[in-house]
C-alpha cells in the first residue's frame, strides 16, 4: 500500500449548469466549473481584497446522476474528492489541465442573514 495521499475538500458555487454526456459502453458523466473565492489583506493596506478561480469537477455513475438531478449553476457545494492533472495535445502543443474527480458532493444551505435569531437552534454542538 502507497503512503502517498490524493484527497481534496474544496466548497465554491457551480459556475456552470452540469454537463452531462455518456461514455460509448453508457457510463454516465458530469461535469461543470466550480468558482473558488478567496479574500485577503494585502500588505500594503488593510483593505480586503478578493479573488476567485475556477477547477472543473467531474463524476462519475451514480454521483452523476445525483448531480444531474439536484445541482445547478449558483448552488453553493462541498465537494470531496482526488486531485487529477492530466496531459493532452492540440496542434502539436502540450496542454495541461487540473481537475478533481469527486468522490462526493453535498449541497451546502445558505447562510442565514445576521439578522435571523439563531439562539433557539436545534444544532447540537459535540463540544462545550
Amino acid at each position: 500500500m502507497s503512503s502517498d495521499l490524493n484527497r481534496i475538500f474544496i466548497t465554491g458555487r457551480l459556475a456552470t449548469d452540469p454537463d452531462v454526456r455518456y461514455t460509448p459502453s453508457g457510463s454516465e458523466v458530469a461535469q461543470f466549473t466550480l468558482a473558488v473565492n478567496r479574500t485577503y489583506k494585502t500588505k500594503d493596506s488593510d483593505d480586503w481584497k478578493e479573488e476567485s478561480f475556477f477547477v472543473r469537477v467531474i463524476s462519475w455513475v451514480k454521483l452523476a446522476e445525483k448531480v444531474e438531478k439536484n445541482f445547478k449553476k449558483g448552488d453553493l457545494v462541498l465537494v470531496e474528492g482526488r486531485l487529477n492533472i492530466r496531459s493532452y495535445e492540440v496542434d502539436g502543443v502540450k496542454k495541461w489541465s487540473t481537475e478533481i474527480i469527486a468522490n462526493n458532493i453535498k449541497f451546502l444551505p445558505r447562510n442565514k442573514s445576521r439578522n435571523e435569531d439563531t439562539t433557539n437552534s436545534d444544532t447540537n454542538v459535540p463540544f462545550s
